[in-house]
């Protein structure tokens, strides 16, 4: 029983592992079944654009671009704290975000605020709609 847990333990340790380790191998020029090979599975999601390119979304935080079956670009998530106190921290995520040039940065924030009563995580931007 002991050894049944340990090896469920490292497989989903490796798991986890293999997809964050394979989206720092992913460089412009891979194609397709490469970069699906390096992450060890495909996207959760995907966002076509006119121009027959296709961002690739592996969850919220990573995505590649993708034009004529090759690697294009990729983005991740990138965090930034705003502030940071004893009582309050204000901790904003640009979330990943891949499109083809001359579109607008759609991409979507999320503000996490934690507090002693709680987090509220949510975008607090108040010209958001």
């Amino acid at each position: 029983m002991r050894s049944l847990i340990l090896t469920a333990t490292l497989a989903v340790a490796a798991s986890g592992c293999s997809t964050t380790g394979g989206f720092q191998k992913l460089y412009p020029g891979m194609t397709a079944r490469e970069v699906v090979d390096a992450m060890g599975e495909g996207p959760t999601r995907a966002q076509e654009f006119p121009d027959k390119s296709t961002a690739w979304y592996y969850g919220e935080d990573r995505c590649v671009l993708m034009r004529d079956d090759k690697l294009v670009s990729k983005a991740t998530s990138k965090e930034r704290v705003a502030v940071d106190t004893p009582v309050v921290s204000i901790r904003d995520t640009a979330k990943a975000w891949c499109a083809p040039d001359g579109y607008a940065d759609e991409g979507r924030s999320e503000h996490q605020v934690d507090t002693p009563f709680g987090t509220i995580k949510r975008n607090i931007d108040p010209s958001a709609p």
